[in-house]
């Protein structure tokens, strides 16, 4: 029996110090390079050093207006990540709305930018 595991190569790896909020900053050139928007998904791991052991954790997050993520809650309780620590992100998958949903995109842009939601889409 062969043991046939497939290795994903991250689409971009870079480290990032976590906020008091549990966020870091998406990196602008790496969203450019990938194209990638506001209202788009990452899929990330993060890596955290804890003693002697590195700790992985995986989650999908939603690209906001300058590129912050929030790392979930449970996962940073999990991992021990504080305001300060260190992480390194891998970016394991991009999920582009234009991609996925063509024309209809731009409205869904236009609704995550919007403040009132649907009301900052009437004139």
């Amino acid at each position: 029996m062969t043991n046939t595991a497939k290795i994903i190569e991250p689409l971009a790896k870079f480290h990032a110090k976590v906020t008091r909020g549990g966020q870091f900053t998406f990196p602008l050139w790496t969203r450019v390079y990938h194209e990638l928007d506001v209202g788009d998904y990452v899929e990330l791991i993060i890596r955290v050093k804890h003693g002697g052991d590195v700790l992985r954790g995986l989650f999908v997050a939603r690209l906001v207006d300058k590129g912050n993520i929030t790392i979930p809650k449970g996962l940073r309780d999990e991992m021990g990540i504080k305001k300060d620590t260190v992480v390194e992100v891998l970016v394991v998958r991009a999920y582009r709305l234009k991609d996925l949903l063509g024309d209809h995109s731009k409205l869904i842009k236009q609704l995550s930018l919007s403040k009132n939601s649907i009301h900052g889409l009437q004139g």
